[in-house]
């Protein structure tokens, strides 16, 4: 199933590389020595949002990103990282860091637009069982309406394969060349 939708407390230490492993192919907007994509898997746990939202804010920091919109990106990734712990794979709240294998995949890319523009596009993949939020009261469960809100566009598709995210950030004018 696929929803596509489109509008114009200090965590623990992790042994976790935090160093992103950006992605060497050539690119056109490629900032001098800076790649266009980057790719990291994190072990599905408490610390992963953490660790999503450094690498993603330091990655659009380096392409001249402006604090606003890495702020916007930074709490969306932040947002679909945590439902893949507890809605993809099922990890409680107050629940420490599980004993599994289990893993979630995120990969950003930065895409040209026409006009001397580019956006941020955000694929964040687990493997877990999609799990319908409930509907209840409650304060919690505002995770999508977040990530609708900081995005240009947010899609998702769930299946019995796990549940991919992606967040298409809005356009932004590509910087002015450091010559």
């Amino acid at each position: 199933m696929t929803e596509d939708c489109e509008y114009t407390n200090v965590p623990p230490a992790s042994d976790q590389d935090e160093r992103p492993q950006f992605d060497t192919a050539a690119n056109s907007l490629r900032p001098a020595g800076r790649d266009t994509a980057m790719s990291f898997t994190l072990t599905a746990d408490w610390v992963a949002p953490s660790l999503s939202r450094n690498k993603l804010r330091q990655w659009l920091g380096a392409h001249d990103w402006s604090p606003a919109h890495i702020d916007d990106l930074v709490l969306s990734i932040s947002e679909a990282v945590s439902n893949s712990v507890e809605h993809g794979y099922g990890i409680a709240v107050d629940q420490a860091s599980p004993d599994h294998p289990e893993v979630i995949e995120v990969h950003a890319e930065i895409e040209p637009e026409p006009g001397g523009y580019r956006r941020a596009v955000l694929t964040i993949v687990d493997h877990g069982d999609w799990k319908q939020p409930g509907t209840g009261p409650t304060n919690r469960r505002q995770g999508l309406r977040i990530m609708r809100a900081c995005t240009e566009t947010m899609t998702i598709d769930h299946s019995s394969g796990g549940t991919t995210v992606v967040l298409r950030s809005w356009p932004i004018p590509v910087p002015l060349s450091r010559g």
